[in-house]
């Protein structure tokens, strides 16, 4: 068969990312719906590690929302990190807000947690605006701090 059938074409144009379902809500409630995302330009980097890698980041989630582990090291990151979000970001500008949405987060249910993968269209999103500072040598991880609504696509919630 060889010959008979196309190469496949190549799929830089798009990143891919893992993103909290209250994330998502955060960002797009408080902050003006501009989201802060890593991202791979592959769906599975398996040369990443598991931290940095959209598939495995997912499965991590969805396994511990869907059997309401809320003790789950990755659950526990993200609530930790969301709690860090609001008080650098919202903090400094509305205190009040910030204490409740602190409270909300750190009792928020599991469900709250659930997985999405998102799609990015790079050709939308200027090189410019990547950025790798942070980001392990050789691993396939970036990030863009100001990605708006037009530029991704939610493929899985």
């Amino acid at each position: 068969m060889s010959g008979t059938l196309p190469s496949p074409a190549p799929t830089s144009q798009f990143g891919f990312t893992a993103k909290a379902w209250i994330a998502y809500q955060l960002e797009k409630v408080h902050s003006g719906a501009i989201h802060y995302v890593w991202f791979s330009t592959e769906l599975n980097p398996i040369a990443n590690g598991e931290s940095s890698n959209p598939v495995m980041l997912y499965c991590d989630i969805d396994v511990a929302v869907k059997k309401k582990d809320v003790n789950h090291a990755k659950l526990k990151d993200l609530r930790a990190n969301l709690l860090l979000q609001v008080s650098r970001l919202i903090g400094p500008r509305d205190r009040a807000l910030s204490r409740a949405l602190r409270r909300e987060i750190r009792t928020a249910p599991v469900e709250m947690f659930r997985p999405q993968i998102w799609r990015i269209d790079l050709r939308k999103v200027d090189a410019s605006r990547w950025k790798k500072d942070g980001a392990h040598s050789g691993w396939d991880e970036q990030y863009v701090t100001d990605l708006k609504a037009p530029e991704f696509e939610i493929l899985v919630e």
